[in-house]
């Protein structure tokens, strides 16, 4: 076991080093109704036929008309493709590619959450790509040739899609798998509060709790760079002053805006230094009871903060300092508990451990969790994870399949703080 970690730390030294070299050519456009800029932005490039990628919600929304209506204005000539859903299957991908060629169109908008915005990064794989299938292009690093432009418009402030280098798309049993490549980063983040103005409470919580889990997991990682904790304190802050405000829509633009800064800078810097076994474990439980993943996340968390102890106390310390959650004469250790109570605190304040165990209990119409799911969702998440995320603590399968069991087969209570 040993040896075995001591490969897996080279392993993972070796592929941060790669990143922390790599240039995310990412351009960033923030502010209140600057959707509308996007024609005149294309247009210096000279293209003037677009597919919009978004999903069936937005595209019946007052605000996706008036996008639509003044991309005719400016003569911006659009096909829309609304094939998406909240997990993006290989189909939806390629038929997003087949309708780009079909229609003759130079770049991609995607104007919707991460599901909507992976799929035009996977499209875009497979466009640049023509001969190869979606399928084959699964994996690190396999597009290897430039991607027409996408431009990325969020319409939450949580997955970070907008800056990342990955889509996670379901292949066709179900299961989630990742397109990761430098290539398909997107050229545009668009970061608009208008698109975040009627969003559900639900999605709020779920989606700002995925930000915050970017940023947390990314920060106490192994390898990072002084950038990457930077992008990470910052999100971080901006999450625990805005979330509040945001989630009971007080109108404040302000905080919209913060809230998708946030998003965009934890997506950076988990980029620089990657994700752990919170997603991997997420992804994990997700895939097999289609779950929304902002809602796993959110319940996984606290209980793998919980169980790397003692190894990241001084790191979640400080991100408790920072966002003013420690307490004068507090002890490192008790800062940290703080940090993860606050997180407790969130997850039952927005009602996500209520929905999660009762949608649980409906997945599996109230008969448990039984061993061999345990035993499946344990061995996706060690696969996902080891050797490649430079988690502070390794995690063996055994001590997987028992965080797993405690995970599903809890109830979560009010913490103090």
């Amino acid at each position: 076991m040993i040896f075995r970690n001591f490969c897996y730390r080279i392993c993972q030294g070796v592929l941060l080093q790669v990143m922390h070299i790599i240039r995310y050519n990412n351009k960033v456009i923030s502010g209140r109704e600057t959707i509308y800029w996007i024609p005149d932005m294309l247009e210096k490039q000279n293209i003037k036929n677009v597919l919009i990628i978004t999903g069936p919600n937005i595209v019946k929304s007052a605000v996706f008309n008036k996008i639509i209506s003044i991309f005719k204005k400016k003569g911006l000539k659009f096909t829309v493709f609304y094939g998406t859903s909240t997990e993006t299957g290989i189909e939806s991908v390629e038929r997003a590619r087949k309708l780009y060629f079909t229609k003759g169109c130079g770049a991609i908008i995607a104007i919707g959450g991460g599901s909507v915005i992976d799929c035009a990064k996977a499209a875009a794989a497979g466009i640049a790509n023509p001969n190869k299938s979606i399928n084959s292009l699964l994996g690190y690093q396999k597009v290897k040739r430039k991607i027409p432009v996408i431009v990325a418009v969020p319409a939450t402030a949580g997955t970070g899609a907008e800056v990342t280098a990955c889509a996670v798309i379901k292949d066709i049993n179900g299961n989630k798998k990742i397109i990761a490549d430098t290539r398909i980063s997107p050229q545009y983040a668009v970061l608009d509060p208008i698109m975040t103005e009627s969003l559900s409470k639900n999605l709020i919580a779920y989606t700002s709790m995925d930000a915050l889990t970017h940023a947390t997991e990314s920060y106490i990682n192994k390898y990072s760079l002084k950038k990457a904790r930077t992008d990470a304190e910052t999100a971080v802050k901006l999450i625990v002053k805005n979330i509040m405000s945001v989630y009971y829509q007080d109108g404040k633009v302000s905080s919209r805006k913060n809230m998708l800064k946030a998003s965009y800078l934890a997506g950076r810097a988990f980029m620089r230094t990657s994700l752990g076994y919170v997603h991997s474990i997420s992804h994990a439980i997700g895939g097999r009871y289609d779950l929304p993943h902002g809602m796993v996340v959110s319940i996984v968390l606290p209980y793998v903060l919980e169980w790397y102890g003692r190894c990241i106390y001084k790191k979640l310390a400080k991100l408790s300092d920072i966002t003013g959650l420690s307490k004068y004469g507090m002890t490192k250790t008790q800062k940290a508990t703080t940090y993860i109570n606050f997180i407790k605190m969130l997850n039952h304040r927005f009602g996500i451990d209520s929905s999660f165990y009762k949608a649980l209990a409906d997945k599996t119409n109230n008969g448990g969790i039984s061993k061999k799911d345990i035993t499946n969702i344990s061995k996706r998440a060690i696969a996902e994870a080891n050797p490649y995320y430079p988690v502070p603590k390794i995690m063996s399968l055994r001590e997987c399949k028992y965080l797993v069991r405690i995970i599903l087969n809890s109830s979560s209570a009010i913490p103090s703080i």
